[in-house]
């Protein structure tokens, strides 16, 4: 089996459970103690991520460079080696049932802060098929979304299959 080190990313809703067959979401009671992610986090390679829209560093620039961002948004091959970014930015945004929409976006002279979106809240570094186990056992027992993306060379994904804030259904 040829593993091409893929991210897991837990992925999370900011909607809340309203059906036994949705996910828990980090907004929810089931979410898990930090506690327990500490506990995942022993039983991985790599320290958990705390994936971020990769337009923050416009609005926070403690999280990174703004004219780097600029430089490479449209960069495919820089967006798949962020964690919380997708090929194309529009899957990194949010729409709520209402239509309202959450995103953080290039422009910040649209006066809109920078919101989360669809951008997972935590994620796991998978470098073996230990560290795949440990992230999907714990995404079964906690009732989590679980997505994947794949910063390998060959990619059949497209990237915005690696976010999510469908918690309902499959």
């Amino acid at each position: 089996m040829f593993l091409l080190s893929p991210l897991l990313t837990i992925a999370l809703s900011l909607t809340s459970v309203s059906a036994h067959n949705c996910r828990c979401t980090s907004r929810s009671g089931c979410w898990p103690s930090d506690s327990e992610f500490q506990i995942l986090a022993s039983r991985v390679s790599q320290p958990l991520i705390r994936p971020v829209p990769p337009a923050t560093p416009c609005y926070d620039s403690t999280t990174g460079n703004c004219t780097d961002v600029i430089a490479s948004w449209d960069n495919s091959v820089w967006r798949s080696d962020q964690p919380g970014a997708a090929e194309f930015y529009n899957y990194e945004t949010y729409t709520f049932p209402n239509g309202t929409v959450q995103g953080c976006y290039l422009n910040t002279t649209l006066g809109i802060p920078c919101q989360r979106g669809s951008v997972p809240v935590i994620g796991v570094d998978a470098r073996t098929p230990e560290n795949i186990q440990e992230a999907v056992g714990f995404a079964r027992e906690h009732n989590l979304r679980l997505v994947i993306k794949n910063t390998g060379c060959v990619n059949h994904l497209f990237l915005h299959s690696s976010v999510s804030s469908r918690v309902c259904g499959r």
